[in-house]
């Protein structure tokens, strides 16, 4: 019998709002379209300075820091990517799970 995975997949959308070619917005969306959170770079200088947590993606039932040290994390590692380009990302949070 194969062991389930432990996780959830989430939707990355890489937003280029300002049109100079870098990724400054990231929209967290669930599997069934659900904002999640976002994470803006207002400097455009590829550092996330923002973000906000509309759901709980830790598993516990609750809103909390954790739930927001969890989507930093994610959108950390996306905004330090060089070559992002716009568009939707699918990814796999294996310490997560929706409450």
């Amino acid at each position: 019998m194969a062991v389930a995975e432990k996780g959830v997949y989430i939707y990355a959308n890489l937003l280029d709002i300002n049109k100079d070619g870098r990724i400054d917005m990231i929209s967290f969306l669930d599997p069934q379209g659900r904002g999640i959170a976002v994470a803006v770079d207002r400097e455009s200088n590829g550092l996330m300075d923002q973000i906000h947590v509309f759901q709980d993606v830790t598993g516990d039932g609750k809103l909390d820091m954790d739930d927001k040290l969890l989507i930093e994390r994610e959108a950390i590692k996306l905004f330090k990517q060089k070559d992002l380009k716009e568009g939707q990302l699918k990814l796999f949070i294996e310490d997560a799970g929706y409450g």
